[in-house]
């Protein structure tokens, strides 16, 4: 809801006409949620996905709106209840889009200075914002994070529950930030973008990280969820954009992007190179080429993605701005991300135990791949599969896991409705290797801590930062990191 007290005027630049008559109304309030109205509110009737957009429509009449806004794609198929008095319309081509804009406008974007960053991609969005907010708070000390994580502060960030925030919601949280920080990272998801609920954000860049294989129960096909990824790329307002040269979609998108992108990349045509010099125990050696300029850094940070989400997040300060060798003097001190490769330790002669948020085949087999390259001793996996999500991706997880672990322990992720066993059960259908399955998540990261060697690697796939399991309808609360603590303190008092 928007507190506003002024003539319905306000509304002008947003709307292609208003009825003659509506610049006399007074409107108290601009809602989006239809049990938010009061006597003399306007109502902007946001897409439902259950189809209860004429519901909510009643409702505010009902509690007494002044005005309904609502899309021209719904003027055929609504008509009021005969005993609901009537109220003004006022239809629009696209309800998202005009409500983005006007939060945007009344909230904070008439005094708005700073600059927005989308990110997206299957897979390191959270890290390469964070990434990014770290090198920018060293830079010039004023960079939020809004993603998966949270939003606010990128080490005291405020649970959100989402990648990308309901549009009302969006715009309010961007209106406290621009109070305090001069840039924001923001993650920005495929269903977010098609679902338009980024609407009337004023994006200065956008980073491309990857495509693969991940939620095509929403979106049918890779090439759909290719083209959500894209529509953040097609944006007239974007000042720049930043692509992984290293991954197949990315000529596709250059193609299809609104200015010229630059890239970042192992490969020779990168804009921004990076080469992996050494890999060890407490992380590893790059070396980041711009221009005719190479630094090798050493990153407290685990597998060549980070190095990739590493680079994207360099490259996006140099578009920003920012000169190189201060960037990478900043670079020094990058920590790594709540559950993406995070390392959990209580005592140094114990295995290494890391919690990562890989939940995709593709970021799964990259962790995996990556870790072998920091270690001589056994790598034990820890990994399940959500429920009521794309279970064509489960074989693959249990295939991806047996050909690349030593050891696997297939257990419960987010079963939701669906029975935890069967989920397990599917993963390794057909499939032989070195694995067993134990359905109590906490049970399977126990045993894996306690069975590994001082020299091994134990890592705990698939929830990362999450810090609930979801069963049966409910939210429990569980997190792997702090289990894991737990096992490893149990452990150095023995």
């Amino acid at each position: 809801m928007i507190v506003f007290n002024q003539p319905l005027a306000v509304l002008k630049p947003w709307v292609e006409s208003l009825p003659q008559g509506l610049f006399d109304l007074e409107i108290q309030n601009i809602c989006f949620d239809s049990r938010e109205v009061s006597q003399g509110d306007a109502f902007f009737v946001l897409p439902s996905v259950a189809g209860n957009e004429s519901v909510y429509i009643t409702q505010a009449i009902n509690n007494g709106a002044s005005v309904i806004v609502v899309d021209e794609k719904l003027s055929q198929q609504f008509i009021p209840d005969a005993s609901v008095e009537a109220v003004p319309y006022v239809f629009v081509s696209d309800i998202m889009a005009t409500a983005g804009n006007v939060l945007a406008q009344c909230l904070y974007q008439s005094q708005l200075d700073m600059q927005v960053v989308g990110i997206t991609g299957t897979n390191g969005k959270s890290s390469i914002s964070f990434y990014l907010a770290q090198l920018l708070n060293e830079l010039n000390g004023q960079c939020a994070v809004m993603g998966t994580v949270g939003y606010g502060q990128w080490d005291n960030l405020i649970p959100s529950g989402m990648t990308t925030l309901p549009l009302e919601k969006l715009h309010h949280v961007l209106s406290e930030l621009s109070e305090d920080y001069k840039s924001v990272a923001m993650e920005v998801s495929s269903h977010g973008l098609e679902q338009n609920r980024l609407a009337g954000v004023a994006f200065s860049g956008a980073v491309f990280s990857n495509l693969s294989r991940d939620h095509l129960d929403y979106h049918g096909t890779m090439d759909a969820y290719g083209e959500a990824k894209a529509l953040l790329f097609t944006r007239p307002e974007l000042k720049f954009v930043v692509i992984n040269a290293d991954d197949d979609f990315a000529q596709s998108l250059a193609q299809k992007s609104y200015v010229k992108p630059v890239f970042y990349g192992q490969l020779d045509n990168a804009d921004l190179r990076f080469e992996l010099i050494k890999m060890h125990e407490q992380g590893m050696d790059v070396q980041f080429t711009w221009q005719t300029e190479s630094v090798v850094v050493s990153l407290p940070l685990f597998g060549k993605f980070n190095a990739e989400n590493v680079a994207a997040a360099i490259l996006c300060c140099l578009k920003m701005g920012f000169n190189f060798s201060d960037i990478i003097q900043a670079s020094g001190a990058l920590q790594a991300v709540p559950g993406r490769m995070q390392h959990i330790s209580v005592n140094a002669q114990q295995p290494i135990v890391l919690v990562d948020y890989a939940h995709t085949p593709d970021a799964l087999e990259q962790i995996l791949m990556a870790i072998k390259q920091h270690t001589t001793g056994q790598i034990t996996l820890i990994v399940g599969c959500g429920g009521d999500r794309d279970a064509g991706k489960r074989s693959l997880m249990g295939n991806i896991a047996l050909q690349n672990a030593d050891k696997t322990i297939i257990t419960s992720d987010n079963p939701r409705s669906e029975d935890p066993l069967t989920i397990c059960e599917q993963m390794v259908d057909g499939l032989s290797g070195n694995y067993v399955i134990e359905v109590d998540r906490a049970q399977a990261i126990k045993r894996a801590i306690t069975q590994a060697s001082n020299d091994d690697i134990v890592i705990i796939a698939g929830k990362g930062h999450e810090d609930y399991q979801e069963i049966n309808g409910q939210r429990r609360y569980f997190s792997d990191a702090e289990e894991a603590k737990s096992v490893l303190q149990l452990g150095s008092q023995a």
